[in-house]
């Protein structure tokens, strides 16, 4: 991985309007001037809020801005074709295209279905109520703008493991749905947290299902036919069974290519955390420095009295380099999102200096910190 500079190119406030696909073509030489080796792109698959979408709120995984659905064509990044030109812009420059694969859940469901659920407790999910009742939840994905062109796959409820919406009776909170899979219990090899993260928001994907998990696999092999595709950034890991993105990966780079570039998004601070989920997966993917970030925002507020000496300790730099992608800030950890702690301005260049002259881990710049806000 020596010698790549990853951009981060979106933050969660970029403005509407469809534009962000132009610019990535337009910035596409002049960022290859700079160094930069590979392009992070956001989610460039139709999500439940349209052309307002940041693409976090997974609807459609194969309506790349070319369907009429939740309003709109484009997506907020633009439509199809202004993608799969940024794609080739960017690969005649030399830069490799990093796609954003966010797979934990689903918004926006087009019909209710009856189902029946067992409440759990949100503080403990390991805490499941043995008794369940009917009630309607939104968990059937029909795609009609899409009408089965490219995937006639239809999500229901047996394609869920989990919901945070039920109707008739009408509540919010977490509800575990009674299906097949798991014999009532969430799925195991996720994040620990609050007994058991495998729930984290939407309609969660239940992995267990076989069909749910190749129609994901055969998604991956569409994705790479239709635009340019050299790795991948996985959304929402710490939910996600590690089992599934062990093999997930693995087929990816058995029919897409050997050489794919993969980071997860596994937003923990603790070193030993991010060790296990390494060895889950047979190391075969790079992680964000989370410890490192909360270095630099932590070094950023106390200034003269952080010691510097003790920037890398608990990093995952320092224990596991070669797996380590090192960044100052993203999207997650702007103000006013679930995982903010920003960086304070007079640090910026500290922090960056560190990461970018450094020979271990691989870097990525962030675009607000690159072009403003």
């Amino acid at each position: 991985m020596a010698g790549r500079t990853l951009l981060q190119f979106f933050h969660w406030y970029y403005p509407d309007g469809g534009k962000l696909w132009s610019e990535v073509g337009e910035k596409a030489e002049s960022l290859a001037k700079m160094g930069i080796t590979d392009v992070w792109l956001p989610p460039a698959y139709k999500g439940a809020a349209g052309g307002y979408s940041v693409g976090y709120d997974t609807y459609d995984l194969f309506d790349l801005g070319e369907f009429d659905q939740k309003g709109t064509v484009a997506t907020k990044y633009g439509d199809r074709a202004a993608l799969e030109h940024a794609g080739r812009t960017l690969k005649e420059n030399g830069i490799r295209v990093i796609h954003d694969v966010v797979l934990n859940h689903k918004m926006g469901a087009d019909e209710k279905e009856k189902v029946r659920v067992r409440r759990v407790n949100p503080e403990d999910r390991t805490e499941i109520d043995d008794e369940d009742f009917q009630a309607l939840a939104y968990t059937k994905f029909t795609f009609p703008g899409r009408n089965g062109k490219y995937s006639k796959f239809i999500w229901d409820l047996k394609c869920f493991s989990g919901v945070d919406h039920i109707e008739e009776p009408t509540e919010d909170g977490i509800f575990r749905l009674v299906n097949e899979y798991g014999d009532g219990e969430w799925n195991e090899e996720v994040d620990q947290e609050n007994g058991n993260f495998d729930y984290l928001m939407g309609a969660d994907v239940e992995f267990r299902n076989r069909a749910v998990y190749e129609e994901l696999k055969y998604w991956g092999r569409w994705l790479a036919e239709q635009v340019q595709v050299d790795g991948f950034r996985l959304d929402a890991a710490k939910h996600i069974p590690a089992w599934f993105f062990r093999d997930w990966v693995g087929h990816m780079r058995d029919t897409v290519d050997p050489d794919l570039f993969v980071v997860a998004e596994y937003w923990h601070p603790d070193i030993e955390a991010l060790k296990s989920y390494l060895d889950l997966v047979d190391k075969q993917l790079m992680l964000f420095d989370v410890a490192l970030h909360h270095r630099f925002h932590d070094a950023s507020k106390q200034g003269g009295d952080f010691d510097m000496r003790t920037i890398f300790e608990g990093s995952l730099l320092s224990a596991v380099p070669d797996h380590a992608v090192t960044l100052v800030d993203n999207h997650d950890t702007q103000p006013l999102q679930s995982l903010e702690a920003p960086v304070e301005p007079w640090f910026k260049p500290l922090a960056y200096a560190i990461i970018l002259l450094r020979e271990e881990g691989v870097p990525c710049v962030f675009y607000p910190d690159l072009f403003g806000t």
